[in-house]
């Protein structure tokens, strides 16, 4: 039977597609469920999407009563979406004042979770979560629970038909369209006269200790494009905002440079793009959770703990103590990496579609 269920977020764009990951498994949820999401951060839109999801602000919503220490009525809005429903609290654990102050806002049910990592555990966070909620009484199905690594959000063609157009200025238009004569030298299953939409690969991170060395991912850059496949960068805010401008020239130097797409942009561009290449950073999450095939590079940040989950999501993990700079991880294998994942899901997509 579908169930709606309200989840409240105040996290960074990683932790709110990992919790949307969890999400996924709430009951109801794969019969038809929607997802009504309350979040301070905006992960584009995805309201055509299945499951559907539907953003609203934290702010516009009045989520920071929950924090306030002056007794006070509930907002509007945030009295509406909570009487009535079913609650996922990703704020702060059971026994909070943010807990008691939603309980009296009527909700049908409600689950709260601490959302830090337990720092002993190597078990994923988000089973780190559901073991906090199975602990108030919510019971993950079986079925959903034992295959986590396969959810995600099946995108409309529109938005990848979107994806594909704000790509075609940035790349030529010969790039997109392999040679009659080099299919067979391609590392992956392409047809001639397929599109070859870009690989995107994002080098940042919101923690510069996070971002693997980027003379490294400007020579993946080179790697796949000898192997006849178009690259673009992706650069957001935090690099904008941090990097020196000789590092964006350096990315410009080799591929097509993407600046700081808004939301609804940027999940255009990840559903569109081939592969995606990136660190332990929200755009990797939210690529893997729209079943873009992912190469996720972990150096000081645990995979056990943080990788990215969807269907189509390679892990390379690197080790900063051997190699502060490189992690030890090398670009030859990262871009070989991307070309036979590539040519794996392209199989299972036409598998799936022939069955």
């Amino acid at each position: 039977m579908p169930t709606d269920w309200v989840i409240l977020h105040g996290g960074a764009l990683g932790d709110l597609v990992l919790t949307m990951q969890l999400a996924l498994r709430l009951p109801g949820i794969e019969a038809g469920g929607t997802l009504h999401l309350v979040s301070r951060t905006d992960p584009g839109d995805l309201s055509a999407c299945r499951p559907r999801i539907v953003r609203e602000s934290s702010d516009t919503c009045g989520l920071h009563w929950l924090f306030a220490d002056l007794d006070s009525a509930a907002p509007r809005r945030l009295h509406e979406l909570v009487r009535g429903a079913h609650v996922l609290n990703a704020l702060t654990g059971p026994n909070t004042t943010v807990h008691r102050r939603l309980t009296s806002l009527g909700p049908r049910s409600l689950y709260s979770f601490d959302p830090r990592p337990q720092s002993a555990s190597q078990r994923h966070i988000t089973e780190q979560w559901i073991t906090q909620l199975e602990c108030q009484g919510l019971l993950i199905p079986k079925c959903v629970h034992q295959r986590p690594h396969q959810r995600g959000i099946a995108i409309p063609g529109a938005w990848r038909e979107r994806g594909r157009r704000l790509f075609d200025p940035l790349v030529d238009a010969s790039a997109l369209q392999p040679p009659h004569n080099a299919s067979a030298g391609l590392p992956y299953d392409a047809k001639a006269g397929d599109r070859l939409d870009p690989v995107l690969i994002h080098p940042g991170s919101g923690g510069r200790a996070k971002c693997w060395a980027l003379r490294c991912f400007i020579e993946v850059a080179r790697h796949v494009t000898a192997t006849g496949q178009p690259v673009a960068f992706l650069v957001g805010p935090a690099e904008l905002d941090n990097w020196p401008p000789s590092d964006l020239t350096a990315l410009e130097a080799v591929a097509p440079l993407i600046r700081q797409p808004s939301p609804d942009d940027l999940v255009a561009l990840l559903s569109a793009a081939r592969a995606f290449i990136g660190n332990d950073a929200g755009p990797t999450h939210l690529a893997a959770i729209l079943g873009t095939f992912t190469v996720a590079l972990f150096g000081p940040t645990s995979p056990a703990v943080w990788r990215p989950l969807g269907p189509n999501v390679q892990v390379l993990a690197g080790n900063p103590a051997v190699a502060p700079d490189t992690w030890g991880l090398c670009p030859r294998v990262v871009a070989a990496t991307v070309s036979g994942g590539v040519g794996s899901a392209v199989q299972a997509a036409e598998n799936d579609a022939d069955r």
